[in-house]
């Protein structure tokens, strides 16, 4: 075999170095025969005007020359992101770019473009400030024509090096360098496939690189607009800090995010939008900025998200296959189809989530929780018929509480908190059962529905408790009409609105539904021993007609009265609140609260009215009227006595200290759209008589001028008395009282608030 092999070999060897030789002289002839033919046509300026006239990109170049191959190798390379060099920057910069030119064309002396080439390139991409995504990435390829030179339906692109991308924002500016760059696009038959891999720099130096892959096709027309598009993205510990920059510019939440992210996925657009894949966050930290000092809202939490997710661009059409939350205390699985005007689906199921160990979520800082907290739901709405096939939910919530701990002391909102609601197509039942310190409220209610769409409803409400403390109540009504002025005030700067009250959701609700309403507290408290007993309203809304059939209070040999009147099926909505107390003994009630002597009989009134179908007209149509009397009662280091008394050191005026009688008080308050008009102030005592009038505006605040007589007594005879001007200045929550001359001009707070 050796002999054979040999006689073989010797025979063939002058063969193989003739072929050789003749491969090599050609290529040296065929690198001359290309140089000769090239020689005028890859001049600076004809290379100039083939990147301009076909990519609409000048080009500077420090030399170039024929390979051996056919293609034009360029030399110190950079390219503008434009037909000029005025951006202050280079979309492409490179040591060396090769045109990889059509060979068999080439030996025509025609430039016909396969590719281009670029080696150790550095990339730049930058998006400016109210530029889109799309119009950022069209522009880069928008130049790309056809012509002589090439044609766009087979032309590649190749780059290995970095990419930088700058995003401009109003305030800060987002740069993102990947290294390590492998970039391939590949344009053919109208569709733009590309695949780019690199190592991501972390924006946060203690954090480690991550690793990014995209790949897919884009489809598009012969005018280059877009038609579709495939992706397919896998990237591994990129940081997260990068989302901040889009949170800061196209959202309002003051947050900032922090750690790691992962995901492998696919992205689907046609009709259709599509996402296919995993998503994960490795000590994903929340920060909340909008306060001082910041808090996380949530913690250092591990969270993976797997889903499959299509919808349509006007959200008419959404399929949620499936969808899976973990982060090892709380999961859930979520499904969900949409077809507007046609079909609702939707199943979500939890863990038996155990709230002590959700202590890395704070949406308020220093809060605590605990008891378990479950929820299963199930739903088939045919919309188009209106028919709800089936439904089922059981929720339920056992041994719930809140506390929050400040300064070394420990604050409880609720405790022994259980909530269970169980339903089905036709039945709907509500228990919920709650503590507040002393406090005690338990809710039952039943739904027994007619219809589903619109929603249509006898609704049964059964509040009772065994003891409430006004100051519960006090706090839940104040924040209420807080944040219901203030959304009235922002309504107001919203322009105008033509959807009318029946037309709006609420207003849908009202009209469709039956509510009946039942509140029955045994013991409303106010301070010590103080309290008003049976408490009893009844309160109902038919179909948008809404009435107090019943009412009653027992307490202090006071006669109560209490009635709310509303008509909503209409238009124009109309509403009107009345409330009355009288012959009410406020000296027993004030000795119950811990004074020891007390006196005094009041008498109270209050109404209001307001029409309208928008929050701003509560500002602009609402009607009201308060009148507060007090007689024969005693003021005993009160908080009105104290103030008065600053007001005196103040003016260096002697001050009646003591007890004082007060023969009769009087307040009356109007409230027309905007402003609180206090009408009268009057506080007649046997030892100062005060009196004023004024104003309360939401912009402006309180504007009262006031003025207070002090009398100076020998026994019962009045020897002297000295009067002082003031006025009660700014925020109900803060208000302050100015002194005029001859007093010092000093600033006292009227609720000692700093």
């Amino acid at each position: 075999m050796n002999k054979i092999r040999g006689k073989i070999g010797s025979f063939h060897l002058p063969a193989i170095v003739v072929i050789l030789a003749i491969l090599l002289g050609f290529c040296v002839v065929q690198k001359i025969y290309f140089k000769i033919l090239f020689h005028n046509k890859i001049s600076p300026q004809v290379i100039e005007e083939i990147f301009e006239n076909n990519f609409k990109k000048a080009i500077q170049f420090g030399d170039s020359h024929i390979s051996l191959g056919g293609n034009i190798i360029l030399k110190n390379v950079k390219i503008a992101p434009t037909t000029d060099f005025n951006d202050n920057y280079n979309l492409i910069s490179c040591k060396e770019a090769i045109i990889d030119l059509n060979y068999f064309k080439a030996f025509t002396g025609t430039i016909a473009i396969k590719g281009i080439i670029f080696n150790d390139a550095s990339i730049t991409i930058v998006k400016n400030y109210g530029k889109s995504y799309q119009d950022t990435f069209k522009s880069i390829f928008a130049g790309i024509i056809h012509g002589n030179s090439f044609t766009i339906d087979n032309f590649y692109l190749e780059a290995t090096g970095d990419l930088q991308y700058n995003e401009s924002f109003t305030t800060d500016k987002l740069r993102i360098n990947v290294h390590d760059l492998s970039v391939y696009i590949h344009l053919k038959d109208k569709k733009l496939s590309y695949d780019i891999k690199g190592s991501v720099a972390p924006l946060d130096s203690t954090l480690d690189s991550g690793k990014l892959h995209i790949s897919g096709t884009i489809n598009y027309n012969n005018m280059m607009n877009y038609k579709s598009s495939h992706h397919a993205i896998y990237a591994k510990k990129i940081d997260m800090h990068i989302a901040n920059y889009f949170l800061r510019e196209y959202s309002d939440l003051p947050v900032v995010v922090r750690g790691y992210f992962y995901t492998d996925c696919t992205i689907d657009h046609d009709s259709k939008y599509k996402f296919d894949g995993t998503i994960e966050f490795d000590n994903c930290t929340v920060l909340y900025i909008k306060n001082t000092p910041h808090y996380e809202i949530i913690s250092k939490d591990n969270i993976s998200v797997d889903a499959r997710v299509e919808f349509t661009h006007d959200l008419s059409d959404i399929v949620v296959s499936s969808f899976s939350f973990d982060d090892k205390e709380i999961s859930f699985d979520f499904t969900l189809k949409y077809f507007k005007d046609t079909l609702l689906q939707f199943y979500i199921s939890t863990n038996n989530i155990d709230l002590e160990d959700c202590d890395y979520i704070q949406f308020v800082p220093g809060v605590s929780y605990q008891g378990l907290l479950n929820l299963q739901a199930k739903c088939d709405f045919d919309i188009a018929h209106n028919n709800m096939q089936y439904f089922k939910i059981i929720c339920d919530a056992r041994d719930v509480s809140l506390s929050r701990r400040i300064n070394n002391i420990t604050y409880s909102y609720i405790n022994d908190t259980k909530l269970h609601i169980e339903g089905d197509v036709k039945k709907i039942v509500v228990d919920f059962f709650t503590k507040h310190k002393d406090s005690d409220i338990l809710l039952y209610s039943t739904i027994n529905i007619d219809r589903w769409l619109p929603f249509s409803s006898v609704t049964d409400i059964n509040i009772t408790s065994k003891k409430l403390y006004t100051q519960l109540l006090s706090d839940v009504i104040v924040t209420g009409l807080s944040s219901l002025y203030a959304g009235a005030m922002k309504d107001m700067g919203m322009g105008y609105n033509e959807i009318f009250f029946r037309d709006k959701p609420l207003g849908v609700f009202l009209i469709n539904n039956i509510i009946k309403i039942k509140i029955n507290v045994a013991r409303l408290i106010f301070d010590t021993n103080a309290y008003l007993k049976n408490l009893n309203i009844d309160i109902v809304s038919n179909k948008g007609a809404i009435s107090t059939p019943s009412f009653r209070c027992e307490g202090y040999s006071g006669i109560f009265s209490f009635s709310v009147n509303a008509f909503c099926n209409c238009d124009y909505p109309t509403m009107s609140v009345n409330a009355a107390v009288s012959n009410f003994d406020y000296g027993k009630f004030l000795i119950d609260s811990g004074k020891k002597n007390a006196t005094g009989v009041l008498n109270a009134t209050l109404s209001y009215s307001v029409s309208g179908y928008r929050l701003s007209h509560l500002l602009q149509n609402g009607n009201g009227l308060l009148q507060v009397t007090i007689a024969n009662t005693i003021f005993d280091k009160t908080l009105l006595q104290k103030k008065i008394g600053e007001i005196a050191k103040n003016c260096n005026v002697s001050f009646p200290d003591g007890i004082w009688r007060c023969n009769r008080l009087d307040i009356t308050v109007n409230h027309t759209a905007d402003r609180w008009i206090v009408q009268n102030i009057f506080i007649d005592t046997d030892m100062v008589q005060i009196g004023g009038y004024g104003n309360y505006t939401l912009d402006k605040g309180l504007q009262l001028p006031c003025s207070a007589t002090l009398f100076i007594k020998e026994g019962a005879a009045l020897k002297s008395s000295q009067r002082i001007n003031f006025t009660v200045l700014g925020n109900l929550d803060n208000p302050v009282i100015l002194t005029t001359a001859p007093c010092n001009k000093k600033s006292i707070s009227i609720f000692d608030v700093n």
